[in-house]
C-alpha cells in the first residue's frame, strides 16, 4: 500500500488564527487531524470502525510539528501522511506533509499514536491485534520523540481547571484539542504574539484526564521556548506537557 497516493485539502478556518493571522496550537492539531482522520477511513483503519469491531480505540501519544514559514488565512494547503513504524510495535509513528498551491513543503511532523484497550483503559498490548495494523515503513522527516521526561515544576502555578463535560470525546477522556487550547491561554501575551515565528511544536500525552479532574497548570519560560505543564492531584510527574520553540 502506497499511502502517499492519497492527498487531503485542508480548511483554515477563522478560530484557527490569532488577532495577529497566527496558527494558535489547537490550530495544528486539528490541520493534522483534518488529513489523518480520512486518511485513516480510506486504509480501513478509521476509529468508529475499531472501536465498534475491536473494542479499541487510538490514542495520539505524541506530536511534533516545525512550520517551515508562517501559515497565513489565505493559505491553499493539502497535505499526505504515512506509516515510518519499521516493525511491530507497541507504538505507531506517522509523518505528515502541508504543502502549499504550488507543493512547497510548509510544515513537516511525526506523531506516535497507540492503542487503548476500551475495556482496561491501557495501551492495548494484543501483539495478534496489533499485526492487522502493520504498514509498510516510509521515511521519517525530522527527529522527533515519544515522550518528554520532566517533573512536574516545583513553582507557583498559572492557573487550576476543572475538566468541563464538554471537553470529553467518544473515547471517554479529555479530548487532544483541549490540551491545545489549555497551552495557548497558559503563554505569557508576549509569547501568543510569537506564534508567528513559531519553530517546533511538541505535544507529549502521558495520561487521562477525565471531566471532573482537576487539572494544575504550570509554564516554564526559556529565552526562545516555553513549556506548558498540566498535572493531575498529587502527581509528580505530569498527565500531558507541550513544548513550544520561536
Amino acid at each position: 500500500m502506497d499511502e502517499k497516493h492519497y492527498s487531503y485539502p485542508l480548511e483554515l478556518g477563522v478560530s484557527m488564527f490569532s488577532g495577529r493571522h497566527a496558527l494558535k496550537v489547537s490550530a495544528y492539531q486539528e490541520l493534522y487531524m483534518q488529513a489523518v482522520e480520512p486518511h485513516l477511513l480510506n486504509i480501513g483503519m478509521d476509529e468508529a470502525r475499531l472501536m465498534e469491531e475491536l473494542d479499541v480505540a487510538w490514542v495520539l501519544i505524541a506530536l511534533t510539528m516545525e512550520p517551515k514559514r508562517p501559515i497565513r488565512p489565505g493559505d491553499q494547503l493539502h497535505a499526505k501522511t504515512w506509516n515510518t513504524t519499521e516493525k511491530v510495535r507497541l507504538l505507531f509513528r506517522r509523518e505528515i506533509v502541508f504543502y502549499d498551491e504550488n507543493d512547497e513543503i510548509v510544515l513537516t511532523g511525526a506523531t506516535f499514536s497507540a492503542l487503548l484497550d476500551l475495556k482496561t483503559r491501557r495501551v492495548c498490548t494484543d501483539r495478534e491485534l496489533i499485526s492487522r495494523f502493520n504498514l509498510p515503513a516510509g521515511e521519517t522527516l525530522l527527529e522527533a520523540s515519544d515522550r518528554l521526561r520532566m517533573k512536574t515544576p516545583l513553582t507557583e502555578p498559572v492557573e487550576i481547571l476543572t475538566a468541563r463535560p464538554s471537553w470529553e470525546d467518544a473515547v471517554g477522556h479529555v479530548n487532544n484539542f483541549r490540551y491545545g487550547e489549555m497551552v495557548y491561554d497558559a503563554l505569557t501575551p508576549e509569547q501568543r504574539e510569537h506564534m508567528e515565528h513559531l519553530r517546533r511544536l511538541e505535544l507529549y500525552f502521558v495520561s487521562e484526564t477525565k471531566p471532573g479532574d482537576t487539572l494544575t497548570l504550570h509554564r516554564v519560560d526559556e529565552e526562545d521556548a516555553a513549556t506548558v505543564t498540566v498535572t493531575l492531584p498529587e502527581q509528580t510527574r505530569p498527565a500531558f506537557a507541550a513544548k513550544l520553540r520561536f
